[in-house]
């Protein structure tokens, strides 16, 4: 069984580069659970490894899962560990993605990682109505320098329509955004929400100028 990793919930502040070090070494205890493939992290490296139809493996993993891409890494990724609003999702590679509140939060493994995200003064697809947001990003490249990144956008929401997810439809508000940076750059996002409670099912963005493309679908929810 998986067990439920303890993790720091960052509220207001961003995780601090030593987050990744605990992160790194609770994934290893991950990995060794997961030698047998049979559970949710081993059923995560299978899908991704072998590739094929997203949805058809979801259907047979009783996992809660994401239809995700990051970078060139694309495939079914399985949950690996929850601690409260924050799920982390194992990869290829040793990428591992990390959520908050369903929305992009972190991820490693790649050349350049995304140490913590920031919203204030909430993020954007928890809007009842169009107001602006700003989003902070600490970013780490390749040489181990740490940029930081800040832009302003407003969400805009449009009226909800039937949606394909992996394992069925479902009718989501798709709310655009484009993030204007300090830098001048330009990117957009666009999240896919339930037009009741707000909860997150879908996201595809560029979290900062030059960053990698991270989209997901949720395919078998956590919550």
């Amino acid at each position: 069984m998986i067990p439920r990793a303890v993790y720091g919930r960052s509220r207001g502040r961003l995780r601090a580069a030593s987050s990744c070090v605990a992160l790194g070494a609770a994934l290893a205890l991950l990995s060794g659970c997961a030698s047998s493939g049979s559970t949710p992290l081993g059923a995560s490296l299978d899908a991704i490894l072998f590739g094929g139809d997203t949805g058809a493996q979801a259907a047979a993993v009783p996992y809660a899962s994401l239809d995700a891409r990051l970078g060139d890494i694309q495939g079914l990724w399985v949950m690996g560990a929850q601690a409260g609003d924050i799920t982390y999702w194992p990869g290829r590679n040793g990428v591992v993605l990390e959520l908050e509140q369903g929305g992009l939060q972190a991820f490693q493994g790649l050349d350049t990682q995304l140490l913590g995200t920031r919203y204030r003064p909430a993020p954007p697809w928890r809007q009842a109505s169009p107001s602006p947001v700003t989003v902070t990003r600490q970013v780490q490249n390749a040489d181990g320098d740490i940029q930081r990144f800040q832009a302003e956008g407003t969400p805009h929401c449009a009226p909800a329509r039937i949606t394909e997810l992996p394992l069925g439809k479902r009718a989501l508000e798709a709310c655009h955004l484009e993030w204007h940076w300090a830098s001048g750059d330009i990117t957009t996002a666009t999240y896919w929400r339930d037009p009741a409670t707000h909860r997150l099912w879908a996201s595809a963005e560029t979290p900062w100028p030059d960053g990698p493309d991270v989209s997901w679908r949720v395919a078998r929810h956590w919550w």
